[in-house]
């Protein structure tokens, strides 16, 4: 992360946001803890890793899940959330009955996340009164059974034009104040700008990091030439050709020529 970065945060994309608190000095520093600590990340699950984490050491939020989908909708439904905290715990019931519910799939949660990166139970509280479901979700999951006062979502952007959203709980009703909310909605946009980029997963970050001549050996095995038939269109040796494919297998995390080829052309 470098100083020019943190020049970027200064003058975020512009976004209507509920609540206009003016962000101090610290909540930038809040920004900057959590980018620098994401930046370094080669791949999505690497960055959805570090975000979880630095949201604890940051804000204080130690109840966070990281659902992904293709579609905003579909992104209640994924079944393998990165969890922390007491979401471990909450997500069996969550996925068994409440995931239709939830709160932040309501239309004006919807829409404060796609205009502003980041909706809250309080922000939509102040709206007016929820649906019945989303209401029944609110007082009988979080509040009854789990004991969260505080809960608040941030959208980002995946490449493929995929969604994710990241859910943070709290027992303290003003754990997700105004500025922290702006501040959240900073790194929405921020943090969108590095995820749209990211390999989706640690394979493809591998794959990425190839040497020239490694993605000219795997583009060859994924256009099904043999050792031999690529030795003879790079001018190797066939003996240095299965060296590569072993050290790409190896790097790749691949088990066979067919999985690193099916990798290649799912990486594009």
């Amino acid at each position: 992360m470098t100083q020019s970065t943190l020049g970027d945060i200064a003058a975020p994309p512009r976004r209507r946001t509920p609540a206009r608190a003016v962000l101090r000095q610290v909540d930038y520093e809040r920004a900057f803890d959590v980018l620098e600590s994401c930046a370094v990340a080669p791949s999505l699950p690497d960055l959805r890793e570090e975000l979880v984490e630095s949201l604890g050491s940051t804000f204080g939020l130690r109840h966070v899940s990281f659902f992904a989908g293709a579609t905003f909708h579909s992104t209640f439904g994924d079944l393998t959330p990165l969890t922390e905290g007491l979401t471990v715990r909450m997500l069996p019931e969550y996925h068994d009955r409440w995931s239709r519910y939830d709160l932040f799939g309501t239309p004006a949660a919807m829409r404060q996340l796609v205009t502003t990166g980041v909706s809250s139970l309080a922000e939509l509280r102040a709206m007016g009164s929820l649906p019945a479901s989303a209401d029944a979700y609110v007082r009988h999951f979080l509040h009854t059974t789990w004991r969260m006062e505080t809960a608040a979502a941030m959208r980002l952007e995946l490449p493929g034009g995929h969604t994710a959203l990241v859910g943070m709980f709290d027992s303290a009703p003003d754990r997700l104040g105004p500025h922290e909310l702006a501040t959240l909605r900073l790194l929405s946009g921020q943090l969108s700008a590095v995820t749209r980029r990211l390999p989706v997963s640690r394979r493809h970050a591998a794959l990425a990091g190839l040497s020239e001549r490694q993605q000219q050996v795997v583009q060859l095995v994924a256009d099904g030439l043999s050792n031999a038939e690529i030795a003879e269109t790079l001018s190797l040796a066939e003996d240095s050709v299965k060296k590569y494919v072993s050290r790409i297998l190896a790097t790749t995390g691949c088990q066979s020529r067919m999985e690193l080829a099916l990798l290649a052309r799912a990486h594009g």
